[in-house]
């Protein structure tokens, strides 16, 4: 007997199924030919002269061996091998999981990674978290850092469509998003551009998104959702620069006033404060809080009608006037015009939300427009009138309780479409999704919509398949 036999051990089942499903390290069936029942009998030679309880450690192994029938040899084929000692069911189960692995098809997708979102967590987010679960759910990624502000729009708008079938993953806040967003829709294909789906993996200042339509908060589970598969339609709103011809898309609010001033300010703070630099702003401008007044025309969402309406004769609308009258709809041969509304006056904030807006952080998750929904094809429009620190700090203590609707000075309607002229030195910014735009001489915005153009990758976990 060699002494080469005397010091190898006998190889256990899980040992040769973890070999087989590696590199096959196993050995082939003809690398030894010696029986279990010789190297059990070479191992007990002489146990008597070893120490007390190396003697007792042997005779454990050697029971134990001598109880089990161990497998002679394990080859990289599951149904060929290790037949003797792994149960039936457990080899089925194996191989199911195998052919089902090989019968998924890759799912293409683009990786846009923005490394100074939030407080710059990002790049651990996704490599140490959520790359490894993509993968393993069979998503082939080729992942893109941006190098500046607007880069994701530039990589959305000449990116090759064919390298990325299956959507554009963005790792960020909601920035990022209405940069892909923006970047799709200027595409010269936008047609088939705008069916691409959007993923988020929230890493960002801002998730406000993904938390509002999908009920997704942190990184994990945003891959999870990922991973299920599925879409979810969205409305899209256009926010058009009327006098530059300039449009820019959103899938969350556009706001105008004290808000669009403190996101401005809160530029200045980006590379100090991260998240916290809109507290800063806030502060700083309410401290300093200018007059804002503006002249609003909007289209209300005005119920059905019956079309079988018998011919009325042509009737005048009314003229508007400084304190915001209706200008009344005309109805001809039975047909009723729609009928724009104007206010004009101080506003302390204007926001047109395309959903209800859940802030994804604090404790209370306060909603700015509890009515919205991100597919009932409206926008929702709330304007909070009049001016001075107090109605405006009343109107963000009512805010983070959910009362904000419930104060006199605050219009809240739905509607199709909405006109925005800032009058006087009133700012004439505009923010988008946390993106500002930035107004020059006489300015007028108007906000449309288009009815379920986008898609999310992923679903609620409450939604109906």
């Amino acid at each position: 007997m060699s002494s080469r036999n005397l010091v190898r051990s006998p190889v256990s089942c899980s040992a040769a199924i973890n070999g087989c499903f590696t590199s096959n390290t196993c050995r082939s069936r003809n690398y030894s030919q010696h029986s279990h029942t010789t190297n059990l009998q070479s191992l007990q030679v002489d146990w008597k002269l070893l120490p007390r309880k190396l003697r007792k450690s042997t005779q454990r192994n050697t029971s134990f061996f001598t109880q089990r029938k161990l497998v002679p040899h394990c080859s990289s084929d599951l149904s060929t091998s290790c037949r003797e000692e792994v149960p039936n069911y457990l080899a089925v189960n194996v191989l199911q999981d195998q052919s089902n692995t090989t019968q998924v098809a890759a799912r293409k997708v683009l990786v846009i990674l923005n490394p100074n979102s939030g407080f710059r967590s990002s790049r651990d987010v996704f490599y140490k978290k959520v790359q490894s679960k993509l993968r393993l759910s069979g998503f082939m990624m080729e992942v893109v850092e941006t190098a500046y502000a607007g880069h994701a729009k530039v990589l959305a708008s000449t990116v090759d469509l064919n390298k990325c079938p299956d959507g554009i993953v963005c790792v960020g806040g909601d920035g990022i998003v209405n940069e892909v967003l923006n970047g799709l829709l200027g595409r010269d294909d936008f047609e088939v551009a705008i069916r691409l789906p959007i993923g988020i993996i929230p890493a960002g200042s801002d998730n406000s998104l993904v938390w509002t339509v999908l009920g997704i908060r942190d990184p994990v589970s945003a891959a999870i959702a990922l991973a299920k598969g599925g879409f979810t339609p969205i409305d899209v709103f256009a926010v058009k620069w009327i006098q530059a011809g300039v449009t820019h898309f959103g899938l969350t609010a556009s706001y105008y006033g004290f808000v669009a001033d403190v996101l401005q300010l809160s530029e200045n703070f980006r590379l100090q404060l991260g998240p916290f630099r809109y507290v800063a702003a806030g502060l700083l401008k309410f401290l300093s809080l200018p007059q804002y007044r503006f002249e609003v025309e909007y289209l209300p969402l005005s119920p059905g009608r019956n079309p079988e309406l018998k011919p009325q004769t042509e009737k005048s609308h009314e003229q508007l006037s400084d304190d915001g009258k209706v200008r009344r709809g005309i109805q001809v041969d039975g047909r009723i015009e729609d009928s724009w509304i104007t206010r004009r006056g101080e506003f302390l904030g204007i926001f047109v939300c395309n959903h209800f807006c859940k802030p994804a952080r604090g404790l209370l998750s306060p909603v700015i427009a509890p009515k919205a929904q991100h597919d009932d094809g409206s926008l929702d429009l709330i304007l909070v009138h009049g001016s001075g620190r107090l109605k405006l700090f009343c109107f963000f203590v009512a805010y983070q309780l959910c009362w904000h609707l419930l104060l006199p000075y605050v219009e809240y309607v739905k509607v199709k479409q909405v006109k925005i002229r800032p009058v006087g030195n009133t700012h004439n910014g505009c923010g988008v999704d946390g993106e500002l735009l930035r107004g020059e001489g006489k300015t007028e915005w108007q906000c449309s919509l288009l009815p379920a153009q986008g898609r999310l990758l992923g679903r609620h976990p409450n939604a109906l398949e």
